[in-house]
């Protein structure tokens, strides 16, 4: 006896495959915006400047360095971190930036240098670029 499908399973294997379309276009996404992250070395904690406000946390940098291949920052020594919609992430920022300062350590920042969405949240285009992860060294 051969079956044939039914309109319930024609429309449940639809949504199956639809699903598992957008579940692999979703997976792509970040991996390409990730492709242009890098690791920024920010030299000279003693003249760190680190503050927060209440669209951002911001630390300058006088000089930064490229580490593993990144391009150079040529004129940018601002680096920022959103308040919203993650608070609890801009403080974890702020007090590992806070730290680097008054330790005299080295902080590790990633950053896309392409990216100037941080002028949304007051990070100027031209010289201050949205920190995606702090390290400290």
């Amino acid at each position: 006896m051969k079956r044939s499908p039914t309109r319930s399973n024609l429309h449940l294997a639809f949504q199956i495959t639809l699903l598992a379309g957008l579940l692999l276009v979703g997976l792509a996404l970040p991996r390409a915006a990730q492709a242009a992250v890098y690791w920024y070395q920010c030299n000279t904690p003693a003249t760190m400047h680190v503050a927060a406000f209440s669209n951002r946390v911001h630390v300058w940098c006088q000089t930064t360095t490229p580490v593993a291949g990144a391009p150079s920052l040529a004129g940018i020594s601002w680096f920022a971190f959103p308040t919203s919609p993650d608070a609890a992430a801009a403080s974890r920022m702020l007090s590992l930036m806070q730290v680097g300062a008054v330790s005299g350590r080295f902080l590790w920042m990633e950053v896309n240098p392409d990216d100037t969405s941080g002028s949304s949240f007051g990070c100027g285009s031209s010289n201050c670029r949205r920190i995606f992860a702090v390290e400290m060294r």
